[in-house]
C-alpha cells in the first residue's frame, strides 16, 4: 500500500519553453523527465500557447532565443530556471529574469572542431562568417584562427555582422538582399579551394551565394556548418557537414541541473559548457584539397586501402615517391606523418562501423586494418578518447536517429 501512495504522488511540474524547433532538445528533456517522474507543459512548443502568470511551475527548462520566452520567464521570477541556449539573450538576469542555470555547448570546442576537420581535408586556407559576433562567435572564431594558424595555414574572417543592422537576430530577414551581395563580393576575393565555417542557420545562404558567384561546393568553398541542425544541414541543394553540438546530452544535463536547483541547491555561478560530440560529415566537405599531386594520391590510396596492411613503403610506391619523398612532403602537406593519418583514418573508420552497424569487434577491427581486436582498442582509445565498446554506447542512439554519418572525436575529426 505504501508503495501505491508513492506511484501515486505527483512528480515535478515543468515548464518547457523552447524558443526554437530542435528536436534532440525535447528528446533529451523528455528521456529524463521520465526517469525524474517529471509532468510537462509543452503548450508553448506545440501550439505557442504562453502560461498565465497565476500558474504553478515547480521549474521551467528552456531554450530563451526571442523576446517571447523572455517575457514569460519575467512572469516566473522565483521558479527555479534553467536555460540551454546561450545565445542571442545570454545575460538574462539583467533583463529581469531572474537567477537562471546556464547549461549549453563549448563554442570555442566547436570552432576548433570545424577548422581541424576542414585543415584535415588538406584545405589551406579557413574562412569564418562571423554573422553576429556574439558570446559564442567569439570563442569559436578565436579557436579556429588558433588551430589553423598552429598548423600553419592560412586564416581569415568575413565580419558579415557589420552588415546587419540592429540587434541580432531580428534583423536578419529585413536585410537580407544587401547582406546577401556584400557577402557575394567577399566571396569572390576568396583564394580556391578554401574552407568556410558558418552557423548553420546561414549555411543555405552562403550555397545560394556560391550558387550565383558560379562557385562549386565543395570543389571551389568546402562549407563547414556548425550546431548540426538537420533542416538547414541535411535538406540543402549540396548537404552540409557540421559540428554536432549534441543537444539532446545539452538537455539532459540541463534537466539534471534543473533537477537539482527544485531541490533547492544553488545555480552555478558560471555557465556549464559540454563538448561537441563529433563531426557529421556531409558532401560539402567531401573533398581531398591537397595541391602536391603525390600526396593527394597518397591520401586517397589510404582511404581506398584502409582495411588492408599499409605501411609507409606501401603508400610511396602508390604515390610514386620514395618514403623520404613522401615523408617530407606530406608532412609539410597536412602537418602530420603518413603513420598518424593512417591510424587516425583507421580509428575513424571503425568508429563508422561501430554507430552504424552491428557488426561484432572483431569483424570491425578487420574491416578497419587492425591485426586485433586488442590492436584495435588500443589505436581506437588513443585517437577518440574511449574503448571500442564505451564509444558504441555512448553514440548508437543517435544513429538510430537516421543522421546519415557521425564520426566523434573531441581532438581528431573524420578526413
Amino acid at each position: 500500500m505504501r508503495h501505491d501512495k508513492q506511484m501515486m504522488q505527483p512528480g515535478p511540474h515543468v515548464l518547457v519553453l523552447l524558443g526554437y524547433n530542435e528536436h534532440d532538445f525535447m528528446r533529451g528533456i523528455l528521456s529524463y523527465a521520465r526517469e525524474a517522474r517529471w509532468t510537462l507543459d509543452t503548450n508553448y512548443n506545440r501550439i505557442g500557447l504562453t502560461p498565465s502568470s497565476d500558474e504553478q511551475f515547480d521549474g521551467i527548462i528552456t531554450v530563451v532565443g526571442k523576446s517571447q520566452e523572455l517575457e514569460v520567464l519575467r512572469q516566473f521570477t522565483d521558479v527555479p530556471c534553467v536555460d540551454l541556449s546561450g545565445a542571442w539573450l545570454w545575460d538574462l538576469k539583467a533583463k529581469g529574469a531572474g537567477k537562471v542555470g546556464r547549461v549549453t555547448y563549448d563554442p570555442a570546442a566547436l570552432g576548433h572542431m570545424a577548422a581541424s576537420h576542414l585543415l584535415d581535408q588538406g584545405l589551406r586556407h579557413i574562412v569564418f562568417i562571423n554573422t553576429c559576433n556574439g558570446w559564442h562567435e567569439r570563442p569559436a572564431t578565436h579557436a579556429a584562427a588558433t588551430e589553423t594558424r598552429r598548423r600553419g595555414a592560412h586564416f581569415r574572417e568575413i565580419p558579415l555582422y557589420k552588415k546587419i543592422l540592429g540587434p541580432p537576430p531580428y534583423s536578419v530577414t529585413r536585410h537580407r538582399p544587401a547582406m546577401m551581395r556584400w557577402l557575394e563580393r567577399a566571396l569572390r576575393g576568396l583564394p580556391k579551394p578554401s574552407g568556410v565555417i558558418v552557423m548553420d542557420d546561414w549555411a543555405p545562404h552562403l550555397l545560394r551565394a556560391c550558387m550565383r558567384i558560379g562557385f562549386s561546393v565543395p570543389a571551389d568553398l568546402a562549407i563547414m556548418g556548425m550546431y548540426n541542425h538537420l533542416d538547414p544541414c541535411e535538406y540543402s541543394a549540396v548537404p552540409i557537414s557540421s559540428v554536432d553540438a549534441d543537444f539532446e546530452h545539452i538537455a539532459r544535463e540541463g534537466s539534471k541541473l534543473l533537477e537539482k536547483q527544485m531541490k533547492g541547491h544553488p545555480v552555478p555561478a558560471k555557465p556549464i559548457l559540454l563538448p561537441p560530440r563529433g563531426i557529421v560529415v556531409r558532401q560539402s566537405t567531401d573533398i581531398v584539397a591537397v595541391k602536391h599531386r603525390e600526396v593527394a594520391v597518397a591520401v586517397q590510396f589510404i582511404r581506398d586501402n584502409v582495411c588492408d596492411r599499409l605501411s609507409l613503403t606501401t603508400v610511396a610506391t602508390a604515390a610514386g615517391l620514395s618514403t623520404r619523398g613522401l615523408t617530407v612532403a606530406f608532412r609539410r602537406e597536412l602537418g602530420e606523418s603518413v603513420a598518424s593519418y593512417i591510424a587516425r583514418y583507421r580509428a575513424t573508420h571503425a568508429a563508422r562501423l561501430l554507430i552504424h552497424t552491428s557488426m561484432k569487434a572483431a569483424d570491425i577491427a578487420s574491416q578497419s586494418g587492425f591485426s586485433s581486436m586488442e590492436h584495435l582498442s588500443r589505436a581506437f582509445k588513443r585517437v577518440m578518447g574511449l574503448p571500442p565498446a564505451l564509444y558504441r554506447r555512448n553514440h548508437r542512439s543517435h544513429a538510430e536517429l537516421g543522421v546519415r554519418e557521425a564520426t566523434i572525436s573531441s581532438t581528431f575529426n573524420n578526413p
